[in-house]
Parts: C-alpha cells; sequence; structure tokens
C-alpha cells in the first residue's frame, strides 16, 4: 500500500554515523576488559538495566511522523552493553566451562510468538512497519537470552536485586525533580507518560517487596534498611503517578506476593518479621494515604468521560482490523491503518494512535492467533516462576520467583488497560526479568540434577 506524503524514511545523519563510531569505540574497550575482569559482567548488567529505561539510542532509517509504537531500527547503549555480554558467554573465562543455554523452559511460546511476528512481514500493510516491530523483538530476544545465560548463582540473582534497588532510588530521584525542579506533575521520570512509569515501577517493586518481607531475618540491618528504604520510594513513584490501573494492580499484587512469600517454608524468625514489615507499611502507608487520597479520588471522580470512550473507540476498531485477514493488518500497522482505511472512525486528535489495550492490539495486527500467543507466552513466563514458588523452598531463587510471579500478573492485568508494554524501555525491561527468571529455574534443575549424581 502506497504511503500518504506526510510519512517518509529519513536518511542517515552524520549524527548516526558518530554514533556508530562511538559504538566501535565503546566495544574495543569494553570486550578487552569484560573478558579480563570479572566485575565488568555485573557493571553491565546494572549498565543495561539502567539504559533500558534511560535510553540513549538512534533509530535508523526512522519514519518520524509515524505514530506506531516503533518508527524505525533502534540501536542504543543497550545494545553496547548487549553486545559486550554476549562476547562475554562466547569468549570470558568464567563460561569456558559452563554449557550456554538456548532453550528455554518456555521455549514453545517463544519460538510461536516470534513465528507470528515474523510472518506478519510477508502479510501486513505496509512489511516495513512490521519488520521495523520485528527488530526490537530481536532486540528483547537476544536480552532474554542474556538473562537466561547470566543466571547461575544466588550472587547473580543478588546482583539483580540490588540494581533494582539502584534503579529504584535514580526512579524517585527523577520524581522528585519533576515535582519540585521541573514543575511536573503528575512525574513521568524518565518516561514518556505516567502510566509507563507506573508500570515499570510496579513490576520492580513487586521483586523488592517479596525480598523485604523473605529475605534477611532481622528487620534493620543495613541491607534490610536499603531495601525497605528503596520499596517505599518505589511504592511513592507509583502513587505519584496517579494512575488508576497502577495503583490497583499495586495493592492487588502486594496483597498476592504477601500470600506467595506465606507459602514458602521460612524459619519462625523470617515470619516474624514479614508481620512486621506488613505493620510497618500500614503504619506509614495510611497516614501517607491520607495525603495522597485527595488527589487520587479526584482522578478517578473526576477522569474525563472522553477518556474512556475513546478506548472503547479503539478497541472496536481493533476488532474491525483483526476481522479483515486471519493474520490481521500486520505487526506495528495499527497506526497506519487508524490514518488510512479507518480514518473516518476517529477524532483528528486519536487519526494515528494506539488501543489502549494489549489483547486488542494484538488482534488488530496479528489476528486472533495474536492475543492467544501472546497471553500464551506471558503465562508461560508465569509458570516458570510458580514452580519455583511451589518448591516451598527458603531460597533466594524462590524469594525472586515470588516476585516475578507477581510482575508478570501484574502485567497481564494492566494490559486490559494499557499498549505500553509495546514500548521499547518496558519491552526490553520485562524479556530481560522472564529471561532472568527462566534462567533461574534451569539453574535449580542443574542442582538437583547433580544432587541425584552424588
Amino acid at each position: 500500500m502506497l504511503l500518504p506524503p506526510e510519512l517518509f524514511p529519513e536518511s542517515i545523519s552524520q549524527k548516526q554515523i558518530i554514533f556508530m563510531a562511538m559504538t566501535v569505540s565503546f566495544l574495543i574497550v569494553s570486550i578487552p576488559m569484560i573478558l579480563r575482569f570479572y566485575w565488568m559482567e555485573n557493571l553491565c548488567i546494572y549498565g543495561l538495566l539502567f539504559m533500558v529505561i534511560n535510553p540513549i539510542d538512534i533509530t535508523l532509517f526512522s519514519y518520524t511522523n509515524y505514530r506506531g509504537d516503533i518508527r524505525g531500527i533502534e540501536f542504543g547503549v543497550t545494545d553496547w552493553f548487549s553486545i559486550t555480554l554476549i562476547a562475554n558467554f562466547y569468549f570470558g573465562r568464567k563460561y569456558r566451562n559452563l554449557k550456554l543455554r538456548y532453550t528455554s523452559p518456555n521455549s514453545f511460546f517463544l519460538w510461536a510468538y516470534f513465528a507470528i511476528c515474523a510472518q506478519s512481514i510477508f502479510t501486513a500493510y505496509v512489511p516495513q512497519f512490521a519488520f521495523f516491530g520485528l527488530t526490537r523483538v530481536i532486540r528483547a530476544y537476544l536480552i532474554f537470552w542474556i538473562g537466561l545465560n547470566y543466571v547461575r548463582s544466588n550472587e547473580n540473582i543478588q546482583t539483580l536485586f540490588n540494581a533494582m534497588v539502584a534503579i529504584t532510588l535514580f526512579s524517585f530521584y527523577q520524581v522528585l525533580a519533576d515535582k519540585y525542579i521541573r514543575g511536573i506533575f503528575p512525574p513521568r521520570g524518565v518516561f514518556p507518560h505516567q502510566n509507563s512509569l507506573s508500570t515499570f515501577q510496579n513490576t520492580i517493586n513487586f521483586f523488592l517487596f517479596a525480598y523485604v518481607l523473605a529475605y534477611s531475618k532481622k528487620m534493620f540491618d543495613r541491607r534490610n534498611l536499603l531495601y525497605l528504604v528503596a520499596l517505599g520510594g518505589g511504592t511513592l513513584t507509583n502513587l505519584a503517578t496517579l494512575s488508576r490501573g497502577g495503583l490497583a494492580t499495586m495493592f492487588m499484587v502486594y496483597a498476592m506476593i504477601f500470600v506467595l512469600v506465606s507459602l514458602l517454608k521460612l524459619p519462625a524468625q523470617k515470619k516474624k518479621k514479614k508481620w512486621k514489615v506488613l505493620s510497618l507499611g500500614l503504619l506509614f502507608g495510611i497516614p501517607l494515604l491520607g495525603f495522597l487520597l485527595p488527589p487520587i479520588i479526584h482522578r478517578f471522580k473526576n477522569a474525563p468521560k472522553e477518556s474512556g470512550e475513546a478506548r472503547d473507540l479503539f478497541n472496536e476498531v481493533s476488532h474491525m482490523m483483526g476481522n479483515e485477514a486471519f493474520f490481521g493488518v500486520g505487526f506495528n500497522n495499527y497506526s497506519f491503518m487508524g490514518i488510512t482505511k479507518y480514518r473516518e472512525f476517529f477524532p483528528n486528535i486519536d487519526q494515528g494512535g494506539l488501543a489502549h489495550h494489549i489483547y486488542w492490539l494484538h488482534y488488530a495486527e496479528l489476528g486472533i492467533l495474536g492475543p492467544i500467543l501472546w497471553s500464551g507466552l506471558i503465562l508461560s513466563f508465569i509458570w516458570v516462576a510458580m514452580r519455583q514458588v511451589l518448591s516451598r523452598k527458603n531460597t533466594l531463587e524462590a524469594i525472586y520467583a515470588c516476585g516475578a510471579v507477581g510482575g508478570f500478573i501484574g502485567a497481564m492485568l494492566i494490559g486490559l488497560l494499557e499498549w505500553n508494554f509495546r514500548q521499547t524501555s518496558i519491552h526490553m525491561t520485562y524479556f530481560l526479568l522472564a529471561g532472568t527468571i527462566a534462567g533461574v529455574s534451569l539453574t535449580r534443575a542443574q542442582h538437583r540434577k547433580l544432587q541425584k549424581n552424588l
């Protein structure tokens, strides 16, 4: 299909050439360093998580005026760290005697979802837009593979938890800067919209909450105190966004994680501490809610009627698009269809926008198989994590799994209200966490196998 005149690809710019030269320069330094120094691997993991949500990148062949969820081939500092870590997996001393992992416990859904996205290049109205969407999936799968191979011990899991603390404190600082320096409220942090900030921070909070409840025996030892501060900051970050879906999801999943942690066979001291954490949360949370409740209630009561109507309209149009063909209108093609064939259904301001419902968006772009395989993929991540929880072991692996179950159930719930899972930063974060929980599962299976052979 011919593109409207306002949609055209930009040529390669001098800035992009300079960025690629910087990429080569970085890799020339980083790869030898990671092969020589063990600490460099953890530094790259920190860098990967940080740059995922605070991206410095370029978009090659960008259709700048396109309002879809990706406009070209994205490449950034995140990929610098990814390439460095991949080089370490293949050539680093640490991995010489370790077998690299190429399969995951949920490989079927991973490759089935990839296949439905890849075939869309041949069935989409605009194949290049579908291709751009596929390049992001490829980047996300590479990050998944990094997470899958990185987690080999509790030390690696602890590094991931520590990175979450650091990124939460950074995010909380950005929220304070929005409110008191930039004059922005509700705050957005490093994200384009407060709902995206809420989605991301909720996920990280669920991991931190599980850790605070179940890891340390003492309530106020140095590490647990730091995690409590980070959890408090992360919770305040989410509350400050005034995201209705984010707030409802947060309270529901916090309650669920408390139940999941209660399933673990914790010693008596940890069980007591778990209730102390809950009491502390209520002690500080109830007065805080008294302060924050008025603007939250105001937002719930005075949400524009047009907002709900627009969501319904986008979902109705998604239904029509998905009914066009078995494979839908094409991956990353919803926005294009909104300014061409389905233009008349939208007010001018909404033309080219996206459905605020990840399942309807998948139905529109990939047909009936889209939401089925997407749901199956997220549920398979939950299943992989839940197996660790049901082992009921008092281990860091099981605690991490409790957070992962909460994170992915939260993703499924918020997907009923948002499309932001398709934003690059959210997309990459979830696949990195998914890779790590799959790595936890494989590591535990290897330990069981070794114990049987002893």
